[in-house]
């Protein structure tokens, strides 16, 4: 009897174990709106992404294929990683839009909460080949879109949500009129928190209660007028997900086409190195060279010189370093120093698989050139004793395309 009475409860927790994760994920808060094209979730999950005070990016979830949202949120020692780095921690107050434009408040003073230690992760950033093109915004409702940072004509009043992670639990309760807002003065935004944290991430809402509006000379415009600040839950009824593009199309194209690159490796550029260019020789070459005084490097920097003519050319990989492309790009769209030059586009030694741009300082007899090889090899070079056209010969000469043939 007691067998039969076991199996029983055996099969009864068999039967309800699918209804519990079923009801567990309808639980799941859902994106409200669809986007198409790089944004579509229904063809692959979307990643969740935010920035590290430390540089670092971390993985907050994702939304799945369904629209629903599942939060992963990694749980890490704050103090340690601001300890790690030469950047001074938020004032925890400052978080929640209290700082020196409070009434009456002596920002120097000491507070019970000057120990803690905490980050606000707001928005949430979706990631694709490898740069944020979209965010993800929860709120109470859609217009709230426009408020962008409650500098807006027309304030829709609400709920804006976020996640903040901190070092302990404690309670924090405060209040503060503040006697300025986003630049404009002689008006009044009262704030107020209460808030019951939890030891690492918490889901807060930052309600715009009331609005007011503003004018000073031909300046008009709307502001808050009473913000509050409270404890929250991503699956609320209350919050809507909304997704907002934040790059263009062709943008998103451009950097799928360099995510999928295949990187060139060291071996590959080794077999490649050359000895001549043209009439050049070689007389240096450095793998993994600093530029510019700046984080960035070169995959491969080559020095070159016939008399007293000199030049110096670093290659970098796109593939690799797809920010260098963007420079590039945005130099060619953007920088009128530079000499727009077609003529090797159709250049029938380079089968138009190059663009460049060059300058030329005369006086100087100094020259420099930007140009881009199959649309994934950087290159910046610059002569000394050189016209640009001298300079663009000796680069044709050394078939940098061959690089990744």
């Amino acid at each position: 009897m007691k067998s039969n009475n076991l199996i029983l409860i055996l099969l009864i927790l068999i039967y309800f174990q699918p209804c519990k994760a079923q009801q567990s994920q309808t639980t799941l808060p859902k994106v409200e709106n669809h986007l198409k094209g790089a944004l579509d979730y229904t063809l692959e999950a979307l990643d969740l992404m935010q920035m590290q005070a430390n540089g670092e990016e971390i993985s907050l979830g994702i939304i799945n294929t369904d629209g629903t949202i599942l939060f992963n949120l990694p749980e890490f020692d704050i103090k340690a990683l601001y300890d790690s780095i030469p950047l001074q921690k938020y004032k925890f107050h400052s978080l929640f839009l209290m700082d020196s434009s409070c009434k009456d408040r002596d920002i120097f003073a000491e507070t019970p909460f000057d120990g803690v230690y905490a980050q606000k992760y707001d928005p949430l950033y979706i990631k694709k080949h490898g740069k944020n093109i979209a965010v993800l915004y929860p709120l109470s409702d859609e217009k709230m879109l426009t408020n962008n940072q409650y500098v807006s004509k027309s304030l829709a009043v609400g709920s804006k949500y976020f996640w903040l992670y901190i070092d302990r639990a404690i309670v924090y309760s405060d209040e503060c009129v503040k006697t300025s807002f986003k630049g404009n003065y002689d008006i009044e935004v009262a704030i107020s928190t209460n808030i019951q944290f939890e030891k690492g991430w918490n889901f807060i809402e930052e309600s715009l209660v009331e609005i007011q509006d503003y004018s000073r000379d031909e300046y008009n415009t709307t502001l808050p007028k009473k913000i509050q600040f409270t404890q929250s839950a991503p699956a609320s009824k209350k919050v809507k997900w909304f997704l907002k593009q934040i790059m263009d199309d062709d943008k998103i194209e451009s950097a799928k086409k360099i995510y999928e690159l295949t990187p060139i490796t060291k071996e590959q550029f080794k077999k490649w190195l050359p000895k001549k260019a043209g009439d050049f020789t070689r007389t240096s070459y450095e793998f993994d060279k600093a530029l510019d005084r700046s984080t960035r490097k070169s995959n491969l920097f080559l020095v070159f010189e016939k008399g007293t003519q000199k030049m110096e050319i670093a290659i970098i990989d796109g593939a690799e370093n797809p920010d260098a492309l963007e420079m590039v790009q945005f130099a060619f769209s953007m920088d009128e120093n530079f000499e727009r030059d077609d003529k090797p586009a159709s250049d029938t030694t380079t089968k138009g698989e190059v663009h460049h741009i060059s300058k030329e300082d005369i006086d100087k007899k100094t020259s420099q050139i930007l140009s881009v090889f199959k649309d994934s090899i950087v290159i910046q070079a610059t002569g000394e004793n050189m016209t640009a056209m001298q300079l663009w010969e000796a680069i044709k000469a050394l078939e940098i395309a061959s690089i990744i043939k």
